[in-house]
This record gives structure tokens, C-alpha cells and sequence, in this order.
């Protein structure tokens, strides 16, 4: 909450719900709504959304910068273990895809992995090799579909079933829902 403001919602955007338990932090563009309100207090934050007002938003020109961002000082509850994690406004999201705002996975997601290590946020593994292959999660993403670990009740699950499992459960409890989007 922002100065003692009850508590929002704050819609997200994911492809991959079967890897929501290992989410450690949230991503906001920086001209995402709660990220301006945040800059109000935080002149860090003001100067990094300033910086990026400029910055060019190309398909290609995002894939290839340099992927940087400024701690808001929010919190986000995980949908569901209610776990409190950061909040992020990340010159990597946009306004435009999805609600402005991705539930970052850095254990599963190369982009996510890359901004963790340089922020030094967790890394928290959600899925794993379905072979039992060992994979090594201080040197990359394991960004490949397998079966859900330490994922409480849906652990064991394959993310083929987990994806509709997690999805369903988030709509039944009220906290997302299912769409598909076209480009």
C-alpha cells in the first residue's frame, strides 16, 4: 500500500501460470500507474521512469538493452501463498502487453533470471527436467516445461496440467482468470 492507501489489486500478466510458486518479485512498466505514484517519494524512481520516457520501445531494441529497474519500495501479495514480494519498475515491461504488469519467475523466465542476478532477488525453483536431468539454476533459466516442484499442492504435476490446474484455482478464488490474447 502506498502512504497508508488500503490495499489494490494489481492485475498481472503470465504465459506460464504453472510456473506462478516460483514468482520472487513483480515487474511494472515505468509509466505504469502505481510506479508514478511511488516516484511522488522516491527521486531514484522519478529520475529511472524520467530515463525511460526516452528510451525506444522497438521489439528489437527491447530485446537487446540492457535490462534495468528501481525497487518501488511495494510489495505485492503472491496470488496464492499471500507471500509478500518486491515490486519492480522494470525499463523491460510495457504499458501495452498484458496490464503493464508480469509476475517475474527468474528460475524459469532468462529475461526474469538475468534482472534477478543483477538485483540479487531470489531464485526459486518451481519447475523441474521431467528426466530428472540435472540443470543449474546460478547459470541460467530452466525455461523448458517438466513437472512442478515446490509448488505445494500442485507439485508432481506436469506444467501441461498444472497450466489449467493453477489457472483454474486463481479463477475459482477469485484472483485471475483465463484468455488468450492475439497479435
Amino acid at each position: 500500500a502506498l502512504d497508508g492507501e488500503k490495499e489494490q489489486a494489481l492485475r498481472v500478466y503470465t504465459t506460464r501460470p504453472d510456473t506462478l510458486m516460483g514468482v520472487t518479485y513483480v515487474a511494472v512498466a515505468p509509466e505504469h500507474p502505481l510506479a508514478a505514484r511511488a516516484a511522488a517519494s522516491n527521486l531514484t524512481l522519478a529520475a529511472f521512469i524520467e530515463e525511460c520516457s526516452k528510451m525506444e520501445t522497438s521489439e528489437a531494441a527491447m530485446e537487446t538493452m540492457e535490462k534495468k529497474g528501481v525497487d518501488t519500495g511495494l510489495k505485492a501479495a503472491h496470488p496464492i501463498t499471500g507471500e509478500a514480494v518486491p515490486i519492480y519498475a522494470a525499463n523491460f515491461v510495457l504499458m501495452g502487453y498484458g496490464e503493464g504488469a508480469v509476475m517475474a519467475v527468474p528460475a524459469h523466465d532468462q529475461r526474469d533470471f538475468e534482472f534477478a542476478q543483477k538485483y540479487g532477488l531470489p531464485i526459486k525453483q518451481a519447475i523441474a527436467p521431467t528426466n530428472d536431468e540435472a540443470i543449474d539454476l546460478e547459470k541460467a533459466a530452466f525455461t523448458l516445461k517438466g513437472k512442478l516442484v515446490d509448488s505445494g499442492d500442485f507439485s508432481g504435476l506436469t506444467s501441461l496440467v498444472a497450466f489449467d490446474a493453477i489457472a483454474a484455482h486463481l479463477q475459482k478464488i477469485g484472483k485471475g482468470n483465463k484468455r488468450t490474447n492475439y497479435r
